[in-house]
């Protein structure tokens, strides 16, 4: 199973060919369990995951807390530090987060500072990260009782 790296190396387009909203952030999907075994059934279900309609699972707030405690929500964040402080594409954050997934935008000015961290946090909580610039599925580790 693929670990989040310490340190990521990422091309970063100088241009994009879709829209300047694409082209401002570096999105991953974060999805609970259960997901196929394999990456690539996993990739096939991940669409439907992120259009599932229900309860957000308290394990999504549980991960919102952690993200924020580190890098704050841009809506409140001053407007003088949103340019410095603030990592998330869009806010309020929260709105992000549906039934079986939650899609982040990261500035791409960040991405190597804020996915291991992502990532990492995810992870601990037992989710899996969907990250298309790998693209790269990042699972939780197994552990005895899982």
């Amino acid at each position: 199973m693929p670990k989040a790296p310490e340190h990521f190396e990422r091309v970063l387009p100088d241009t994009c060919e879709a829209s300047m909203v694409s082209c401002m952030s570096y999105n991953v999907a974060i999805c609970t369990p259960p997901l196929p075994p394999d990456d690539d059934s996993a990739w096939e279900v991940v669409d439907s995951l992120i259009e599932e309609h229900g309860v957000t699972p308290p394990v999504f707030r549980e991960l919102h807390d952690q993200l924020t405690a580190r890098y704050p929500c841009i809506c409140t964040l001053s407007d003088d530090r949103v340019d410095e402080e603030g990592v998330w594409s869009d806010g309020p954050l929260w709105n992000d987060f549906g039934h079986r997934a939650a899609v982040l935008g990261v500035i791409y000015s960040r991405v190597e500072e804020v996915l291991p961290f992502l990532v990492r946090t995810a992870n601990d909580l037992g989710l899996t990260v969907f990250d298309w610039g790998g693209p790269s599925i990042y699972r939780p580790k197994m552990t005895a009782a899982s």
